[in-house]
């Protein structure tokens, strides 16, 4: 049997710990609202629902496909389809061949 006490205590746990869950997904909003504000300075045509990797890369300039694939935790193959499809949408620019592959804002 669990004393009264006991199971205050955890559901006073299970309270914070879901606290903390709530703030943690505030915070990360806040961190991609302005990652989208400096990357819409550097490039004004941006839209609200851009691709998050036209955002990263008016953000940085320009990128190689390894930093997007470390930034999304993409594999090899879904990073080069989706930059490859960018390049087809006049969205990127790509510059360089092979391990010099270079991305930039169109």
């Amino acid at each position: 049997m669990v004393s009264s006490s006991n199971r205050i205590a955890f559901d006073e746990r299970a309270r914070m710990a879901r606290i903390g869950e709530l703030l943690a997904r505030a915070i990360a909003r806040q961190c991609q609202r302005e990652e989208f504000e400096k990357a819409r300075q550097n490039q004004k045509d941006l839209t609200e629902d851009a691709d998050p990797i036209l955002v990263f890369i008016a953000q940085v300039g320009e990128c190689s496909p390894q930093e997007v694939r470390e930034r999304f935790s993409f594999s090899r193959s879904t990073a080069f389809r989706r930059l490859d499809a960018l390049v087809k949408s006049g969205q990127l620019s790509k510059s360089g061949s092979t391990r010099n592959t270079r991305y930039a804002p169109a």
